[in-house]
């Protein structure tokens, strides 16, 4: 079989123009926004109005393949499955997993999603370099917020083994930032934890805020003076500071399932 050169000409732009259009559209996966849409489109708006959970794994940086957990009020247990990726999306039926041993913890609404996981993931990158984690992909999963229908995300920084290497949980809604953990991994199954809840609840419990002095005409009013106050030239003693997150804990290095 013999081609001519415009033939040839012809057959690679095809290609050329294929692969562009490949790109375009989505080269790195299927980010949640998209997924939703796709839902949306082939089984009716109502299905995704009220999702229990969304997850993706191993995206790099938005993952091949979105399953999709959402309100069906035709079917037994009121949830359905969908998995959406970049080709089709494969409705699996009725969900068992959650009715009615596990209660679902909310419903998240769709309309509140403003963040998907594209801006998810840029903030991700952001809180890791101000951290100094490096890590390989990323483990998705959108919930609601308990006892409310306010969508969170849970971005999980993984290393190329498999291995956690930190976690931040956000609003889908506004973007705000709950909670961050890094796990800096050393030798000998060493790993130092930073854990913003924990950092927060040391400030506020050493916070001089929560407990305020009474003043009287502006002047602090001290309840229970000391009764026997160092000399003057006497220097007080000081008190060691405490800094957040510098906590070292000592664990057992986790192995492969």
């Amino acid at each position: 079989m013999t081609f001519d050169l415009k033939t040839i000409y012809l057959i690679i732009f095809t290609v050329i123009l294929a692969f562009s259009n490949a790109q375009e559209d989505d080269p790195l996966g299927v980010s949640s926004s998209k997924a939703l849409q796709r839902v949306q489109l082939q089984f009716g708006e109502y299905f995704a109005d009220k999702v229990v959970e969304m997850r993706g794994i191993r995206g790099q940086s938005q993952p091949r393949e979105w399953t999709i957990v959402v309100n069906d009020e035709r079917s037994q247990f009121r949830l359905r499955t969908v998995r959406v990726d970049a080709e089709k999306s494969i409705n699996e039926g009725e969900s068992s997993k959650f009715y009615p041993e596990n209660l679902p913890i909310g419903f998240a609404s769709s309309k509140k999603i403003k963040i998907d996981s594209t801006k998810a993931f840029e903030i991700l990158i952001k809180e890791a370099r101000a951290a100094r984690i490096g890590f390989d992909y990323v483990n998705y999963k959108l919930r609601s917020l308990e006892f409310g229908d306010e969508p969170v995300w849970v971005l999980s920084a993984m290393s190329a083994k498999g291995v956690l290497l930190g976690q931040v949980i956000m609003s889908a809604y506004d973007a705000n930032i709950f909670r961050t953990i890094w796990y800096y991994r050393g030798s000998r199954g060493y790993v130092k934890i930073v854990d913003s809840a924990l950092d927060g609840l040391r400030k506020n419990e050493t916070s001089d805020e929560d407990f305020p002095s009474p003043k009287i005409n502006g002047e602090t009013k001290i309840d229970n003076p000391v009764e026997n106050p160092p000399p003057a030239n006497q220097p007080t003693p000081s008190v060691p500071s405490i800094e957040p997150g510098t906590e070292e804990a000592e664990v057992k290095p986790i192995g492969s399932n």
